[in-house]
């Protein structure tokens, strides 16, 4: 093993690590029940970065391979352990979506109609919302970046009408405030 391979491999990973922890971690845990599993997950995407550079293997997207990596773990735990993945109802919680909203409309997100949406369709929004962009979507999930494009325009249109009307609200409530 090359001392200057292995230094590098352990530098970047350090770095990779402390970048997209916490986002990938969250991606991770809505999709188990188990916080603790989550954290396996994680740690085990981490583990396999820090391999496949340790082999000289070059990551030019490391945050789109790390949801990757993350997303297949997720889909062999499932193959694993099926039931005890979130059922659709629990994955459609306003928590599987952390979009940037206003400060005080948190609470207006848990009324949106989220199971009007696809598995799918709630999967590209949650990783749009984490910062991929829709080519890293697009590897995450394997599908065409149009794919992506028509998952979030079908999402975002049957939410329109909910957020409308929330915003709307939370705007006539902000005015109001500074009065």
């Amino acid at each position: 093993m090359v001392p200057d391979l292995m230094n590098t491999a352990i530098r970047e990973t350090e770095y990779v690590f402390g970048q997209h922890r916490s986002g990938l971690l969250r991606y991770i845990k809505y999709h188990l029940n188990d916080v603790s599993e989550a954290e396996d997950v994680a740690q085990e995407s981490f583990i396999r970065f820090y391999q496949t550079r340790l082999k000289g293997e070059e990551i030019l997207k490391p945050k789109a391979w790390l949801f990757r990596v993350a997303h297949n773990l997720l889909i062999d735990l499932g193959r694993k352990k099926k039931p005890e993945l979130l059922d659709e109802k629990e994955w459609l919680t306003a928590e599987a979506l952390l979009v940037v909203v206003p400060t005080g409309l948190e609470p207006e997100l848990t009324t949106l109609p989220w199971d009007r949406l696809t598995r799918l369709e709630l999967e590209c929004l949650r990783l749009r919302t984490e910062g991929l962009k829709l080519r890293e979507i697009s590897e995450v999930l394997e599908i065409s970046i149009s794919t992506v494009v028509s998952y979030i325009s079908r999402a975002l249109t049957k939410l329109r009408p909910a957020t409308e009307e929330k915003f709307e609200t939370f705007d006539d409530q902000r005015v109001a405030a500074t009065l």
